[in-house]
């Protein structure tokens, strides 16, 4: 009975999702049937020039305004007041320019020198007051840059189609199309859908995502140890590759080139980012087995812009500062950012749920040990410790310096002191505390009207440290010598120090630096080329505090007689001299370096003309150098590799609706791409991606994408320095020989020679409504599949011999004796590639604006639901259904979902977001159901400017509120270690931030 009303409950957050998303469907519906009224913004430009009003417009609006730098230079602009729409602000800014303004099919505006007279022929000027669809005007529209929109009249002359239209370039293809939605889901939020969210980083907001089904977690018990990462689809670590500005970010350094860091990348940097949320590697290389996310920087601004930010929650908290510098003039622009964040750590000796470690109140196991301060002391004999009746008692709490007596632990006879040994001291660290400085830096040069020079720089040092629990003692002898000892007679004492000892912890510094420089321009035939020469690099310690313990200075202080050279394990302050302490407790330390250094260029442009338009093609070339170096006790790893890719794309207009010159648009679309890299040290790999779009009419996109991918090995898993182990220290039998103990063998921890790539597929099947001139309405439904084969694992050597026949050459033996295999001689201890994985699922979407009593209001709804996820990574075992069932590294929720309102009046705007986490099941005790729970995140913006709180030299200032995790909700009771879901859990509960940001 209690198991159906538990699934019963499971399916509430479920049905609630799915009834939203069909009441969104409706009144999209009928809003379709209404049509949208027209949209107007505030808009406040001051008379200035007219590029700069022209930016300003686009900027306000989110409408792509097209002009010719030439054209439009020198020219100034009347100040432009009020709500208008974007073809209204344009035209008033035009009066007297000897300018028009030309509304495109999707709503984008182009600016050209007015007709002469006879051109005219009388007839009457086109009505520019139009319906107007947003399109991406995030940087300025005189400045072209790869993964933005084209913008000036020359961009716009090789980049415009058929129909005018602007084509901008979406993550998934590096060709330029008039339509942001291609054959493949990609997923934009900008920076307002960041700040909104109210996350103090790039991480936890991804995690927040329906893409991301689980994240790796933070603090100690997360899998990167504080260092940001994402897990599109809930895949393995590492399978989501991350690119900056549509260029791959080097995974290197302190993460083991395993993934890059998110916490590398200034968040104030941060302009929007792109997901592709299943797997492509024909694009951009290896990694992106479970998709893309892309990074895109911000590229320009006018003038000054300053931005500060704090939150804060019960035992947390975070602030940030960012001042950005930029200009530009008619040859060059410029953008330079520096940026400051901090947040401070919040550990298990915070939050109540770890306090005593006994969590048989959850139906849970209890874990109480006896590492605590002070901890508890036992005989070496087993007899009761002399003046008590028990051989254990916890050690008495006494002020700082006051010997101890047999008789002082009368009261604690035969009671150990217990306690959760990770929340001792300050505790294992739920969230570490970060310290991030950041530079950005972006420059682009004119040399000439059709080519430019471009530059990116960004450098980032990231500090974390987290001090957490008190020194460990663990059954140490304490002599009866020693002048702390107060029972005549050799004891053993387990606890922990207090924290004037120090404490155990982990302290990391990452300097991360990547630099650009690139060249781009226009060729004959309307084609255009880019090349770059890039480097990144960083550079990290990792520390972990007093983690090295000196066991011969250990006993040596513990027998010590006097008092200066001994350790008193009995008192919870100061325990010996520093001196003492630091030569038994010592820090260890790893350092890392890693570099990646490319070359890329690329061409592309019409390869031929069809009835149904031009075809575009793309033509690329890549050659990389990667370097990796790992120093740890004394032993130093390096390896390097080379690598070069040639990639090509093609898209195919195959029939258009519409056949007058300038109407109509493509009807059937089919894209190619296809990509070669070799590497130097595992040979190469061939990937493939192919699309088709049909839009049976102008609103509606019918799509269709298949996709191959890999993930090579990383330089850690082909660069494996040879040791050589007993075999008896693994307790290894022989199944061939009848399961007898090996002896006399070795196990050789090496590198596998035949180690491969991990390969995927992905697959892509949907379709978008979204009606022409609305405000927002949106209506999406996609349906994925991602398979993964030969998953890489270091293979435990029992597995090897268990599974010998599939793994030849890893098991050496001598020669056969009466039919009887040989016995085993050697066991090769390395990676393999055995492992498979396959998901899919179904991505919902719909999304719904209008404008009613002065204000523009919004409902949205999305949701994934994961259909399937089935894991091998046992050899000979079936595959394991992860639908709903947590396990310890990656898996996926059935459901995962987001619903929200807001209002926006242009003064100010309000917004609240419900986020959705269905039932599952957990993998250890009885399986219980865990989510089904929805948090609920509030946010709101007031306009500073418009309400005369703004500095009268300010261009805008806006003040935001937000609030995540309204109603406190905490993270559940799980029945394995650490007893809670680090996938899913945020310790931080109800978070308040405040964000003040000034232009000038």
């Amino acid at each position: 009975m209690g198991l159906n009303a538990n699934a019963a409950t499971g399916s509430r957050g479920a049905d609630l999702i799915k009834s939203a998303l069909a009441v969104l469907l409706a009144v999209c519906g009928l809003a379709a049937q209404a049509g949208p009224p027209a949209q107007r913004h505030a808009v406040e430009q001051p008379a200035q020039a007219l590029a700069d009003t022209l930016h300003g417009i686009a900027r306000q609006t989110g409408v792509s305004v097209l002009f010719d730098p030439a054209a439009v230079g020198g020219r100034s602009a009347r100040p432009v007041s009020g709500r208008l729409s974007a073809a209204e602000a344009v035209a008033l800014a035009l009066e007297g320019s000897g300018l028009v303004a030309e509304v495109m099919a999707d709503g984008a505006i182009v600016v050209r020198l007015a007709p002469p007279p006879a051109a005219a022929s009388g007839l009457a000027p086109r009505s520019t007051h139009a319906l107007l669809t947003v399109a991406d005007a995030s940087v300025p529209a005189a400045w072209p840059v790869a993964g933005e929109a084209a913008a000036d009249e020359a961009g716009a002359r090789a980049a415009a189609g058929a129909d005018g239209a602007q084509k901008i370039q979406i993550t998934g293809s590096r060709l330029k199309r008039i339509a942001a939605e291609g054959p493949a889901p990609v997923n934009v939020y900008t920076k307002e859908d960041i700040e909104r969210s109210g996350q103090p980083t790039l991480e936890r907001f991804l995690a927040g995502l329906n893409e991301a089904s689980v994240a790796p977690g933070e603090g100690a018990q997360g899998a990167t140890t504080g260092q940001g990462a994402v897990q599109l689809r809930g895949l393995p670590l590492g399978s989501t590759l991350v690119l900056i500005n549509g260029r791959r970010a080097q995974a290197v350094g302190s993460s083991s080139a395993n993934f890059f860091n998110l916490s590398l990348i200034p968040l104030a940097a941060v302009e929007r980012v792109e997901v592709l949320p299943v797997g492509s590697s024909a694009v951009y290389g290896g990694d992106a087995l479970a998709g893309v996310v892309n990074v895109i920087l911000k590229k320009s601004i006018d003038g000054l812009s300053l931005a500060a930010r704090a939150g804060a929650g019960q035992g947390s908290s975070d602030s940030s500062l960012s001042l950005a510098a930029g200009g530009q003039t008619e040859r060059a622009s410029y953008l330079l950012l520096g940026s400051y964040s901090r947040n401070t750590p919040l550990t298990m000796a915070e939050r109540g749920f770890f306090r005593s470690g006994d969590y048989r109140r959850d139906g849970g196991p209890d874990t109480r040990t006896r590492g605590c301060t002070p901890g508890t002391v036992s005989s070496t004999t087993g007899a009761a410790l002399p003046g008590l009746g028990s051989p254990v008692a916890g050690i008495p709490r006494v002020p700082a310096g006051q010997p101890l007596v047999p008789g002082d632990f009368a009261a604690l006879d035969g009671q150990p002191n217990l306690c959760n040994s990770l929340a001792n001291g300050h505790g294992y660290a739920l969230v570490h505390g970060d310290e991030t400085w950041g530079l950005h830096a972006v420059g682009e040069w004119r040399l000439g009207e059709t080519w430019a020079a471009f530059g990116e720089l960004t450098h980032t040092r990231d500090t974390l440290r987290a001090e957490q629990t008190g020194l460990a003692l663990n059954n140490v002898l304490v002599p009866a010598g020693s002048p702390y000892n107060p029972f005549g007679e050799a004891v053993r004492v387990t606890g922990r120090l207090g924290l004037d000892n120090g404490a155990e912890g982990l302290a990391r510094d990452t300097r991360f630096t990547r630099a650009l420089l690139g060249l781009r321009g226009e060729l004959a035939a309307g084609w255009d080329l880019e090349a770059t020469l890039s480097t990144s690099r960083d550079d990290g310690e990792r520390r972990l505090l007093n983690g090295s313990v000196n066991a011969a200075a250990l006993a040596a202080a513990l027998g010590a007689t006097t008092p200066d050279a001994a350790l008193n394990p009995f008192t919870t302050g100061p325990a010996a001299s520093a001196d003492v302490l630091r030569g038994i407790w010592q820090d260890s330390v790893r350092q890392n370096h890693g570099r990646k250094d490319m070359a890329a260029a690329f061409v592309r442009g019409p390869l031929a003309q069809l009835p149904a338009g031009p075809v575009e093609a793309l033509a690329g070339v890549e050659a990389a150098r990667d370097w990796y170096e790992t120093t740890l006790s004394g032993v130093t790893t390096r390896d390097s590799r080379n690598a070069a890719a040639v990639y090509g794309e093609l898209r195919l207009p195959l029939l258009r609706a519409g056949a007058e010159e300038g109407r109509g648009w493509p009807l059937t679309t089919l894209t190619l791409a296809g990509r070669r890299d070799r590497y130097s040290d595992f040979g190469s790999a061939g990937t493939y991606q192919a699309g088709v779009e049909l839009r049976p009419a102008r609103s509606v996109l019918l799509r269709a994408s298949t996709a191959t991918s890999f993930k090579p090995p990383t330089l850690l898993q082909t660069s494996v320095d040879d040791t050589s182990i007993p075999a008896e220290a693994f307790g290894l039998v022989d199944p061939a020989r009848g399961g007898e103990a090996i002896t006399g063998a070795e196990v050789l921890r090496t590198s596998n020679p035949d180690l491969g790539p991990e390969k995927g597929r992905a697959w892509s099947l949907g379709a978008v409504w979204e009606p022409d001139g609305s405000l927002g309405t949106r209506l999406a439904v996609t349906a994925w599949r991602v398979s993964i084969d030969g998953l890489i694992a270091l293979l435990w050597p029992q597995v090897t011999l268990d599974y010998e026949s599939r793994f030849p050459g890893l098991v050496t033996r001598g020669p056969s004796v009466g039919g009887q295999p040989g016995a085993v001689t050697q066991v090769l201890y390395s990676e393999v590639n055995f492992g498979r994985l396959d998901t899919a699922g179904v991505d919902l979407d719909a999304a719904y604006a209008w404008r009613a009593a002065g204000a523009r209001w919004t409902l949205a709804g999305s949701a994934t639901r994961t259909s399937r996820y089935d894991v091998a990574v046992a050899p000979g075992a079936a595959a394991e259904d992860r639908v709903s069932r947590r396990a310890l590294d990656y898996w996926a929720p059935r459901w995962k979902g987001r619903l929200s309102a807001g209002l926006d009046t242009g003064t100010w705007g309000l917004g609240l977001t419900g986020r959705y986490l269905g039932s599952y099941r957990d993998t250890a005790g009885d399986g219980r159901r865990l989510g089904d729970d929805w948090q609920f995140d509030l946010a709101g913006r007031v306009d500073l400017k418009r309400l005369g709180w703004a500095p009268a030299s300010a261009k805008a200032a806006s003040l935001g509120l937000a609030v995540t995790n309204l109603g406190d909700r905490q993270p559940e009771f799980v029945a394995a270690a650490p007893y809670y879901d680090v996938t899913q859990a945020d310790w931080r509960g109800r978070y308040a931030s405040l964000r003040l940001s000034v232009d000038w």
